[in-house]
C-alpha cells in the first residue's frame, strides 16, 4: 500500500497495485464516529444519495452512466468498523474505462447531491424512509445475524461498539429534508475523507483532484468521538423469537490492540479456540459432546473482542455454555502443543495470503490498517502471525475476560436456564 505524499490531514489517499487485475477499484469514503444521535442520519444518507445527483438527477440515470462505463459496479453503503461509521462510495470499473470518467462519477455521487431550494426533495427522503424502515425490521429475519448483533450490543454496552452503524427506525420520524441536507454539509465540509484507488500506477497522481473537493480543517464537536465507559461484570440476557433451533453465544474481551504483537496472538488463539473443524469447540463440544448443531469463534475487526457462536436445543444451553468456558480455561492452563500451533498459524497465512489475489479484499484489508494505525502492507501482518507463541497464546487465554452470554431460543425455558 502506498501512500501518496502531501495528503492533507483531512482528505488522504492510497493507492493498491492492482496491475494484475481485469479492473479498477474506487473506495472513497468518509469516516464518522459511531454516535447514537447521527447513526440513523448518516444510515439514511447512504439511501438517499442513491437516487441521484445533479449530473445523473435520477437512479436511472445513475444507471445509464454506469452501463456506458463499460457495466461499472457501484454503490453507496455504510461500513461499521470497529468503533467507526463510515459512508462508502464504491466503484469498480473495466481498465478500459477512462480513471477520469471514474473520478467524476464518483465525485457526482458523493459531493454533487440532487438537492431542492430546501435540502434533500421530501419525497425522495420520504420514499428512502420507508424503504430504510422495512429493511431495518426485517433485520431480525436472519437469526443467526441478530444473534451476533445482540451479543456485541450486551459486550460492548457503554461504548460506541453497541451502536448499530444500520440506524434505528425510531429516529428516523424526526429526520426530514433540511435536517438531513444540514447534516449532509457538516459531513463534506469536516469529516476526515479516505480514498482507495487500486489499479495501475501509472493512474494514480490523478486522484490527487479530490483533495481539492474535501479542502477543510477540524472536525466538528458532532463529528468527534465521545468518551466511553464500560460494563465490569458479565451480562447474562435472553430473548426468546419464533425459531426451531436456540442460539447461544459468548464474548470475551482479549484485551488485544490492533496493529500490535497481541492481535496476531488473538489470531491464532481464535483459530485453535474455534476458528476450524480441527479446534477445540468443534471437536470437543460438537464431535464428542453432541451438545451442539454448529460452532465456531470469531473476533471483531479492529477490536479485542472475541466471540463464540452456537447452534443447540434451548436445554442444552447451561451445559454448552460451561463447555465453551472450560475450553478456554483448558487453553490458559495448558501450552499448546507445538504441532496444533504451527497448524493454527499455517492455516491462517493461507488465508490471509489470498487477500493478494483480491481488488476488493486488499481495500477491505487496506482499510482496516488505515482505520487501526497499524502496521502498513500484507508482509508485515503475517509476521506478527508467524511470530507467535504457544506461551502467548496461553497467557492471553488466562486473561480474556467474559463480557456477556446472549441466549435467543424459540421457547420459553426456565428462569435459572443457562446461568
Amino acid at each position: 500500500m502506498y501512500s501518496l505524499e502531501r495528503n492533507t490531514p483531512r482528505c488522504r489517499i492510497f493507492w493498491l497495485d492492482g496491475k494484475k487485475f481485469k479492473t479498477n477499484l474506487f473506495l472513497l469514503f468518509f469516516e464518522l464516529p459511531l454516535r447514537r444521535e447521527t447513526a440513523t442520519k448518516t444510515a439514511l444518507l447512504a439511501e438517499v444519495l442513491r437516487e441521484g445527483s445533479k449530473a445523473y438527477p435520477d437512479a436511472r440515470r445513475i444507471a445509464t452512466a454506469a452501463e456506458e462505463m463499460y457495466g461499472a459496479l457501484w454503490d453507496i453503503s455504510i461500513v461499521k468498523k470497529g468503533e467507526k461509521q463510515l459512508l462508502v462510495f464504491s466503484l469498480e470499473t473495466a481498465k478500459a474505462v477512462d480513471t477520469e470518467e471514474s473520478i467524476g462519477f464518483l465525485k457526482a455521487l458523493s459531493s454533487e447531491p440532487l438537492v431542492d431550494h430546501l435540502g434533500f426533495p421530501e419525497a425522495v427522503v420520504n420514499r428512502r424512509k420507508e424503504i430504510m424502515a422495512r429493511k431495518l425490521a426485517a433485520l431480525k429475519d436472519d437469526k443467526q445475524d441478530y444473534a451476533r448483533r445482540r451479543c456485541l450490543q450486551e459486550a460492548a454496552k457503554g461504548t460506541p461498539l453497541e451502536i448499530s452503524a444500520d440506524g434505528y427506525e425510531e429516529d428516523l420520524d424526526e429526520i426530514d429534508g433540511k435536517t438531513l441536507y444540514d447534516y449532509y454539509c457538516k459531513i463534506i465540509e469536516h469529516a476526515p475523507v479516505k480514498i482507495f484507488f487500486c489499479g495501475d500506477e501509472g493512474e494514480k497522481r490523478k486522484l490527487t483532484v479530490f483533495r481539492k473537493i474535501f479542502q477543510g480543517g477540524e472536525p466538528l464537536e458532532s463529528l468527534r468521538e465521545v468518551e466511553q465507559s464500560t460494563r465490569q461484570e458479565p451480562v447474562f440476557v435472553r430473548e426468546n423469537t419464533p425459531m426451531e433451533q436456540a442460539r447461544l453465544l459468548l464474548a470475551f474481551d482479549t484485551k488485544a490492540e490492533w496493529g500490535k504483537r497481541s492481535y496476531g496472538t488473538m489470531l491464532v488463539l481464535n483459530q485453535l479456540f474455534g476458528g476450524d473443524p480441527d479446534s477445540l469447540l468443534f471437536q470437543n463440544l460438537r464431535e464428542r459432546d453432541g451438545l451442539c448443531y454448529d460452532i465456531k469463534s470469531f473476533s471483531y475487526p479492529l477490536t479485542g473482542l472475541l466471540f463464540v457462536q452456537t447452534g443447540i436445543n434451548v436445554q442444552d444451553a447451561k451445559k454448552s455454555a460451561k463447555g465453551i468456558l472450560h475450553e478456554l480455561e483448558k487453553l490458559g492452563q495448558d501450552v499448546v502443543e507445538e504441532k496444533k500451533l504451527e497448524q493454527a498459524k499455517t492455516a491462517l497465512l493461507r488465508q490471509y495470503r489470498t487477500i493478494a489475489d483480491q481488488p476488493w479484499a486488499m481495500a477491505d484489508f487496506s482499510v482496516e490498517q488505515v482505520l487501526g494505525e497499524g502496521e502498513r502492507g500484507l508482509e508485515p501482518f503475517l509476521r506478527r502471525i508467524r511470530n507467535v507463541t504457544a506461551e502467548e497464546v496461553s497467557r492471553m487465554a488466562n486473561k480474556a475476560v467474559l463480557k456477556a452470554i446472549y441466549l435467543l431460543s424459540g421457547q420459553e425455558v426456565a428462569k435459572d436456564e443457562g446461568k
